[in-house]
């Protein structure tokens, strides 16, 4: 408080020792630069106008301009009444009451299924096909806005006609322009080209597709031959199967407790592969015709006493002689069956994965008691069960047993702790060294300050020391004008004689001074 006292003390000395023009102008400097202030604070209150509709017809215009005042909202017209601006903080608010009031909001967009609401009494399937066509492309715009980077946007799209065959067939092209508020990132780029590939028919694709700014900026381009078609999407498919890859096994190494570090990579098969293999059998038995024919001679055996044979004993049947046929005979009629597989390999398949793996191995300890008690511990490697199990899991994480991997473990020692006290020693090094950079930059302004505070208390103390006499007000005196006598009279017409004489004969009046300093000498 003191100090305070003493500022003001001071302040309001120096300003009774000043004179009447200094306060004036030091007044006047003040007044400016509140001015200055004020305007400068007033302008950036002043609120941001953004449009709220483009492309509008009087009538339109009109009704806007009646929602508004209603309201009491502030808005402004450009391009007599083509273009209504609005705060930026009224915005959506504006937004919700136009279309409460089925107003148009934002630029104008082209008509899109309600196109088909008319009817025409002349009309042909080439120009259905155009309403269509600009049907797509006012329903894509309108979707397109809705994204809140967007603020307006032009689509046109040339869709190629249908061939009977497929090598013929050509694919349809999409050009979009946009107004964007904001640099959209990859993901809503990406998604944008999913939309407009979606909506303009089967023989769009992405390839086939440009998206531009207003300001002349890319968004993207179809992909060139060559590396950079495989650099816009497919490298970026292999660095992202490899990242994750790698992060597994880093994880797998972190539960270990082990150092060490991954390289991965992927060998992956973009090609798009279409097979066809037909497969004959027997397939199902239609008939079975079958003929069988035997013929067996039979011998006479020995003839007996006559009589023999006339009464055998039971259980013996006599034989007679002669010639037994039989035949076969088997015919199978078969259809075939004939099997058609279609393979179709989809591209971005993962044909191997090479991964080496280098972690750090076990450390021993030297024995307690011993020389080595104060030795450093000895890098031992790992033991061939730790390779085998790390081997494994880096096997499991990356394949899964279904993809081939090879898999190369090493062992080293990687000397992190140090790698780290290292990189902590130069860090430390580098910010001693900024350090003094900025006690330099300090100490310099330091002195500089000191200058500048010894300069005015060395001013301060010589202006205490300057003792300024006090004005004394000086009364003044009345004078009195004594009246001219007869004899000043007559003196005052001599002397305005003598000096129009002297004017007109300057000899004469000489001749009359040296006669009057003659009789003053006698």
């Amino acid at each position: 408080m003191n100090f305070l006292r003493q500022l003001v003390r001071g302040v309001l000395d120096a300003w009774r020792r000043l004179s009447a023009s200094a306060r004036v102008n030091i007044i006047l400097a003040g007044l400016a630069a509140i001015l200055v202030i004020a305007l400068v604070a007033w302008f950036g209150a002043q609120p941001q106008y953004v449009t709220l509709s483009a492309g509008l017809t009087p009538q339109e215009a009109t009704r806007i301009a009646d929602v508004l005042a209603q309201n009491d909202i502030a808005w402004r017209e450009e391009g007599n009444y083509e273009r209504i601006l609005v705060p930026v903080a009224d915005r959506s608010r504006v937004q919700l009451l136009l279309a409460e009031a089925n107003l148009p909001v934002g630029h104008a967009v082209p008509p899109g299924w309600e196109l088909f609401q008319e009817t025409e009494l002349m009309t042909n399937q080439w120009l259905q096909n155009v309403r269509f066509m600009r049907a797509i492309q006012g329903e894509l715009q309108k979707q397109l806005n809705a994204f809140d980077f967007v603020e307006y946007s032009h689509v046109l799209i040339r869709e190629a006609p249908d061939e009977l065959f497929r090598d013929e067939q050509k694919a349809s092209e999409a050009a979009v322009t946009l107004k964007v508020r904001r640099q959209p990132s990859d993901r809503e780029i990406k998604a944008l080209v999913s939309l407009i590939d979606r909506a303009g028919g089967p023989h769009l694709d992405a390839n086939n597709i440009t998206i531009t700014t207003t300001e002349g900026n890319a968004l993207w381009l179809p992909p060139q031959e060559g590396f950079t078609s495989l650099a816009s999407t497919k490298l970026e498919a292999v660095a992202d199967w490899e990242a994750q890859r790698e992060g597994k096994i880093r994880q797998i190494l972190r539960d270990l407790g082990r150092k060490g570090t991954v390289s991965v990579s992927a060998q992956i098969n973009f090609d798009e592969k279409e097979e066809t293999r037909e497969v004959i059998s027997e397939g199902t038995e239609l008939s079975t015709y079958t003929t069988e024919t035997t013929t067996t001679p039979m011998e006479t055996p020995p003839a007996g006493a006559p009589g023999a044979a006339a009464n055998p004993p039971e259980g013996i049947v006599p034989t007679v002689g002669g010639v037994q046929e039989e035949s076969t005979e088997e015919i199978t009629n078969f259809e075939p069956s004939v099997t058609r597989i279609h393979t179709k390999s989809e591209p971005g398949n993962v044909l191997k994965y090479n991964v080496a793996v280098v972690v750090e191995g076990d450390y021993e300890q030297p024995a307690a008691g011993g020389e080595g008690a104060a030795a450093e511990p000895q890098y031992a490697g790992l033991t061939d069960e730790a390779r085998t199990a790390i081997q494994a899991l880096v096997t499991a994480a990356v394949a899964g047993g279904e993809i081939p991997a090879e898999v190369s473990v090493h062992d080293m020692p990687l000397a992190i702790e140090g790698l780290v006290a290292t990189t902590a020693a130069v860090e430390e090094a580098v910010e001693s060294e900024r350090w003094d950079q900025w006690m330099q930059i300090a100490a310099s302004a330091g002195q500089i300050l000191l200058i500048i505070i010894g300069f005015l208390l060395v001013r301060r103390f010589l202006r205490r020391a300057i003792i300024r006499p006090e004005e004394e007000e000086m009364e003044e005196e009345a004078v009195e004008i004594p009246e001219a006598t007869r004899e000043d009279l007559r003196r005052q017409e001599v002397s305005s004689e003598i000096s129009n004489l002297a004017g007109r004969d300057p000899d004469s009046v000489a001749a009359l001074l040296r006669s009057w300093m003659t009789e003053e000498e006698d």
